[in-house]
């Protein structure tokens, strides 16, 4: 009888949960068009799990795990076609956007353009901003003017940290080095503006989550997300893991965000979400405010 007792308080208790977590933001998701679809990622990732067909195939499929698991609100990057792509087909208004560039001359970029694309709210948040993979760093002056735009008009910024795929460089990325992740080389743009909203993406890697930690300590603007940490392969997870306890110990663990980073695998959001509920060293309010009300925070939504 006993026995029977305590595993329907289990059951209540999971259950409760399940109600409770009613919404979920993730900050970081990828969009894609036919002409980069599967340029960056292998064919099939460290499950053996290929990913979608194609890049529209890969947005019905993340679309459906936005409405499966109550994504309320998504941080897409992309190229800037793909990106309008996905919020021309977005009834439901989820999609922030974004924009991935490696290199600040990106989609024929420069300040101009972007800070037009800013006033027509074409970015909403300056990321994936990815210098690692171009061979730069953040705080280098290449970066400075679209910087000064996103502090003048209050527009995000999401930079990525820690190392990239595994052969990377011998490929799509011949000028990336394992250093450029470190979080300490942003530390000149907290220092320079210190007004900008800021995100690390993958909270340092496997390499630097104790610099993660460090960094979100001297500065308090400064968030983080999980990212492809949750879900890639089994020793991201054993460092996200790690990170977590020492975050939540360390007192800032109101600055993580959850993000899937599922690139060409949307299944990747469901295993993301379950192994973060699976860390049973956090609370049910730790991973409601992970999985929103951190985010819902930076983000300065109005309910």
């Amino acid at each position: 009888m006993k026995k029977n007792i305590i595993i329907l308080f289990v059951l209540l208790h999971q259950s409760f949960f399940a109600q409770s977590q009613t919404k979920i933001i993730d900050m970081h998701i990828h969009s894609y068009t036919d002409s980069d679809f599967g340029d960056r990622e292998p064919s099939q990732d460290y499950y053996g799990k290929k990913g979608s067909k194609d890049a529209e195939s890969h947005r019905i499929e993340t679309f459906a795990a936005f409405e499966k698991f109550n994504i309320v609100k998504a941080m897409v990057s992309g190229n800037p076609e793909s990106v309008e792509n996905w919020v021309a087909k977005d009834d439901d208004h989820r999609i922030i956007r974004g924009i991935l560039m490696f290199s600040p001359n990106d989609h024929e970029m420069d300040s101009v353009k972007f800070e037009q694309m800013v006033k027509d709210k074409k970015i909403e948040v300056f990321g994936e901003t990815a210098p690692y993979y171009g061979g730069t760093t953040l705080s280098d002056s290449i970066w400075q003017p679209y910087l000064r735009i996103c502090e003048k008009y209050d527009i995000p910024v999401a930079v990525h940290t820690g190392g990239g795929d595994p052969g990377g460089t011998y490929s799509w990325s011949p000028k990336a080095r394992l250093k450029l992740g470190d979080p300490y080389l942003i530390e000149d743009v907290l220092v320079k503006y210190p007004k900008l909203r800021i995100y690390m993406m993958h909270a340092g890697g496997e390499d630097w989550p104790e610099h993660a930690i460090r960094l979100m300590a001297y500065y308090p603007q400064l968030y983080t997300d999980l990212a492809v940490m949750l879900w890639v392969e089994p020793n991201t997870q054993r460092y996200v893991k790690e990170f977590l306890q020492n975050i939540k110990e360390a007192g800032y663990l109101n600055r993580v965000m959850f993000g899937s980073d599922q690139m060409t695998w949307p299944y990747a959001i469901e295993k993301s979400i379950n192994f973060l509920n699976s860390l049973d060293f956090l609370t049910e309010q730790d991973k409601e405010d992970i999985f929103y009300n951190n985010a819902a925070r930076f983000l300065k939504l109005k309910e």
